[in-house]
């Protein structure tokens, strides 16, 4: 994982390569990267979607299996990164030399934080003109938090870099250019570098003594240690997620990949390293453990959903315990349903490798389940689980999408479902009062691709109109609502009574339905009909139509009678209530704010602060980078439309920023010209 260009394709295919996976090296840069398989990633230069693979490598003549995910950099598809570190065991971060911590590289470390996976840290692009090692060390200390122990230091600088000083058998690696990096030789350390090494090699030996007591007292009492002491103890560290072991080298020169590759045995966790995977059982909602053997009950997810022209719908899993078998039935248990398992599949990016299991621990996909969506759990019947579902964020922007023909309408309806299917942070929906077909996204690149996908791979034509923001309204102060729902439908008395309060929440907090009433005065199955009535109103806010969020809604009393109220009647009764308790409760829209980085050289550091000025931006820091200034600010997201042009103009295209989503906050303009009152289609 890394921000994007960081060298994260790059390097997966020079792992490939050293580990005999693949025999010729191809660039990201030509299109030709194995990892890279769409049309649109290769067009571009950028991962747009997460491929796997698997590969091995022998360490003290011992071979090791990985399973391998190279994630988007692109902030547009940072869901992809999301459903990935859910599912993994170890990462490997990857920082530019020059770049070091960038904005995507905070946001996949905090996502990595959230699911506790332990980490290596790899800077690449150390032969770059203007790479700093050390500088970067320092950054992820700053700016991430970590707790970084170098494991290397580079030798050389930029254009002069040779290979790499290994601090804990404090020997140099220098690497035969000819022969691609396979080749290396280790010598001794060049004398310019020995006190360098001696106190990073101090610092190590500090750290390791942190996690290891014999270690600390040999240290103490100045004994020798051995290089397996060291390594036990820094991996106790890691899996425990305190430490960040960091190494070096330049992938597209092919320097530093097979220590890295031993790094990720010696370091990252295997799957019995974890603790067992913990879950629900769905009647009882008591926790279930389940070790990652093969002889335990059967508990594997579905990660990620992907469309093959060939096989049909893939479903990605990832078996904690057990084993998955072609042919057998399993058993959904978000879905409460039974599927059987029809071809499993070792994937090698878009090419398949059929196999008859997957066993505890491995990563693989399957061709056949016809109910299964990302994030549902799989097991046996006779052993129920439900793991955690992934959450994903919701889109920011909106562009309205119309087939050309009639002809195209069906098809364009059956591309969008698939592509919703694939894509949880991508969203298609009917509007109402017009009729458009809107498509939600993470950003403008995330939406050009969803298009360019439609109109070449599932060969729809279609008109798309300009991207457009996707605005949320919330209420601003408490209120109590009572409903009294009392029709006849039909010949049918429909009857609900429902007392409500509504309060606003912070932001971010999203959707909270609090029962307030005793179970015996208000049967549970309306109680559920009046929440399912309360979210269902959401998707439509009282101001202009757009989503509310953040707010809490406690059902304060209810009254049912006998013969005359039914779930229909409540439901509509908790809708009514939500809509009209918005209406009273000062609501405001609210608007997407962006996190923005400018970097720019220092004589433009003034046409860049007023022009982010211009769009109201709030300007939050400026640093120094590498020799160029970093700009850090927080702008609307409406007001960055074709932002990148302006750039280029006031910084003679010598600046280059990177955004990404922060929060929503009202839209502090007077509103009743444009906004408020009129329906979304009409906001370009």
């Amino acid at each position: 994982m890394a921000h994007i260009d960081a060298g994260k394709t790059t390097t997966t295919e020079r792992i490939l390569y050293f580990t005999g996976r693949i025999h010729k090296i191809g660039e990201v840069d030509d299109g030709a990267a194995t990892m890279d398989w769409m049309e649109q990633e290769q067009e571009r230069g950028i991962t747009i979607t997460s491929a796997a693979t698997t590969c091995s490598w022998k360490v003290d003549n011992q071979e090791y299996n990985f399973n391998i995910i190279d994630t988007p950099g692109h902030v547009d598809f940072t869901a992809e990164v999301e459903r990935s570190l859910r599912v993994l065991d170890g990462v490997i971060a990857v920082f530019c030399g020059v770049g070091g911590v960038q904005p995507q590289s905070e946001t996949v470390w905090r996502q990595a934080d959230r699911y506790q996976v332990p980490r290596i840290a790899f800077v690449n692009k150390m032969d770059r003109v203007g790479s700093d090692y050390f500088n970067v060390l320092e950054m992820m200390g700053e700016r991430l938090g970590a707790k970084t122990v170098a494991l290397q230091l580079p030798m050389g600088k930029e254009s002069g870099f040779q290979g790499v000083i290994n601090l804990i058998t404090k020997k140099a690696i220098y690497y035969d250019e000819d022969a691609l990096g396979a080749k290396f030789e280790i010598k001794d350390i060049p004398e310019e570098y020995q006190e360098q090494v001696a106190e990073y090699h101090e610092k190590l030996l500090e750290v390791a003594s942190e996690f290891d007591d014999q270690l600390l007292e040999k240290i103490l009492e100045e004994e020798d240690i051995q290089q397996s002491e060291i390594e036990s103890a820094l991996r106790k560290g890691t899996l425990q997620s305190q430490i960040t072991p960091v190494l070096c080298g330049s992938s597209f020169k092919n320097k530093g990949v097979q220590e890295l590759l031993d790094a990720v045995v010696k370091y990252l966790p295997a799957p019995e390293d974890l603790p067992p995977v913990k879950g629900l059982q769905p009647e009882t909602e008591k926790e279930v453990s389940l070790k990652a053997l093969d002889e335990e009950p059967l508990c594997a997810i579905a990660f990620k959903i992907a469309s093959d022209p060939f096989a049909g719908q893939l479903s990605f899993v990832r078996v904690y315990s057990g084993v998955l078998e072609a042919g057998k039935a399993v058993y959904n248990s978000v879905k409460k349903k039974s599927e059987r398992v029809g071809t499993l599949m070792k994937m090698h990016s878009n090419k398949r490798e059929e196999v008859k299991t997957i066993a505890a621990g491995d990563i693989g996909a399957v061709i056949g389940f016809n109910f299964t969506t990302t994030g549902d759990t799989l097991c046996s019947k006779k052993m129920q689980i439900v793991l955690e579902k992934t959450e994903f964020p919701d889109p920011v922007i909106n562009v309205a999408i119309e087939p050309k023909t009639k002809a195209d309408q069906d098809k364009l309806d059956q591309a969008l479902e698939r592509l919703a299917k694939e894509d949880p942070s991508f969203h298609a929906r009917v509007e109402e009062e017009t009729g458009q077909i809107l498509i939600s996204g993470m950003g403008e690149l995330h939406l050009e691709v969803i298009v360019e996908r439609l109109q070449k791979e599932f060969r729809v034509a279609c008109n798309v109109g300009k991207p457009r923001v996707a605005y949320r309204e919330t209420i601003t102060q408490e209120t109590k609502i009572t409903i009294e729902y009392d029709q006849n439908l039909g010949g049918k008395e429909q009857y609900a009574y429902c007392e409500i309060e509504l309060s606003p929440l912070k932001p971010g907090e999203g959707i909270i339905f609090e029962n307030k009433v005793k179970s015996h005065s208000l049967d549970d199955v309306y109680v559920a009909a009046i929440e399912q009535g309360l979210r269902g109103a959401l998707d439509s806010g009282v101001l202009a139509g757009y989503s509310l969020i953040d707010i809490k809604a406690c059902l304060l009393k209810g009254i049912a009678r006998d013969n005359e109220s039914t779930e229909m009647a409540f439901r509509i009764a908790g809708a009514m209530a939500l809509k009209d308790g918005a209406r009273q409760a000062k609501p405001v829209i609210l608007e997407p704010v962006m996190e923005v980085e400018v970097t720019v050289p220092i004589e433009y550091m003034g046409e860049v602060i007023n022009d982010l000025n211009s769009r109201k931006g709030r300007v939050r820091g400026m640093r120094e980078q590498s020799g160029a200034q970093v700009v850090a600010a927080e702008v609307s997201l409406a007001a960055m439309f074709g932002y990148s042009t302006d750039l280029r103009s006031v910084t003679q295209g010598r600046g280059v920023y990177t955004m990404q989503f922060s929060h929503y906050e009202p839209i502090v303009e007077n509103l009743s010209n444009g906004i408020v009152g009129v329906s979304q289609s009409t906001i370009v």
